[in-house]
């Protein structure tokens, strides 16, 4: 994580008018700077950028935040990429992390990345277990096969060590296992997998790299979904299912679903900016993220009472 404090001065090292100004033919008018906004085609300017709060707004499209918002957006860059970029022009040397926590960081997005191979290879298996999945993924919600690798969709059989096992042969430690979230310790102190006879989505953040997993019962009983805890690579309040994918897209018309088999049923049908909050609650931190992304979004929640109350 890059400290707060840091990424503060790289704000304030940047003006925003001069940063805007080398993309934008801007014209001072006032205590306001007014241009052609880079987000749309328009012929009136509707762009408009403030000195003196550091921001900007276009009246047209709706695309507005900070300097890190604006190099984010036109050159279609995560945000630390686009600190990076800044605090470049700025002259300012990256902060380095801490080498112990970039270690363990490594370990946990490799970790995940290995259980990501078995729950797909699991999916391929010649077992019944693996054919039931397999059908579930093809003909209850009618995904293509190329929707499946695109998803990286999988499946974890119901054994309590398969993948404690398989993740322990490719020298992963019993601490660093129980970090990331896919293995839990019994009471009589014996370690075991949490996703269990369930069909396996990884969640992947807007980089690519897969940060956590969500398993899904194949039929009615409870609980119907299990997603991974919070770890030191997985923060569900940042993260939107999909974006990785979505961003591609030339579209700014962003779809959010509820949940992550909505938004699969929606690429898979053809709307490739379909995403979802990791849960029906929206938080401002996912808002703040989207709109990075979107200059428009449509809701598509379920009709059911969560549903509703998440709309």
């Amino acid at each position: 994580m890059i400290p707060q404090e840091y990424i503060q001065e790289v704000v304030a090292r940047n003006d925003i008018t001069e940063v805007i100004g080398q993309y934008v033919q801007l014209r001072h008018r006032g205590r306001t700077y007014t241009g052609l906004c880079p987000f749309h085609n328009e012929k009136t300017p509707s762009f408009t950028v403030y000195p003196d709060t550091q921001s900007f707004y276009c009246f047209g499209c709706g695309a507005a935040g900070d300097v890190i918002s604006f190099v984010r957006k036109i050159s279609n860059l995560g945000y630390v990429e686009a600190v990076k970029q800044l605090a470049g022009r700025a002259g300012m040397p990256m902060p380095e992390e801490d080498d112990q926590e970039s270690r363990s960081r490594s370990r946990l997005l490799e970790i995940n990345r290995n259980a990501a191979r078995y729950f797909y290879d699991q999916l391929n298996a010649p077992t019944p277990e693996a054919a039931m999945a397999r059908r579930y993924w093809r003909e209850k919600r009618g995904l293509s096969d190329a929707a499946i690798r695109r998803f990286g969709l999988g499946y974890a059989p119901e054994d309590f060590v398969g993948l404690l096992h398989y993740l322990r042969h490719r020298g992963f430690t019993e601490p660093e296992l129980e970090s990331s979230g896919l293995v839990k310790r019994s009471a009589k102190g014996n370690l075991y997998d949490i996703f269990r006879h369930r069909v396996m989505v990884p969640i992947i953040d807007v980089r690519g790299n897969i940060i956590a997993f969500g398993g899904r019962v194949m039929d009615d009983s409870k609980p119907k979904y299990i997603n991974s805890p919070e770890t030191m690579v997985y923060h569900k309040s940042r993260t939107l299912f999909a974006l990785n994918v979505a961003k591609k897209s030339t579209s700014k018309r962003y779809i959010l679903c509820e949940g992550y088999m909505d938004v699969i049923s929606m690429h898979e049908a053809g709307f490739d900016t379909a995403v979802c909050a990791c849960g029906t609650a929206l938080t401002p931190e996912q808002v703040k993220l989207l709109t990075e992304y979107a200059d428009e979004v449509v809701l598509s929640y379920d009709s059911d009472e969560a549903g509703q109350k998440a709309t």
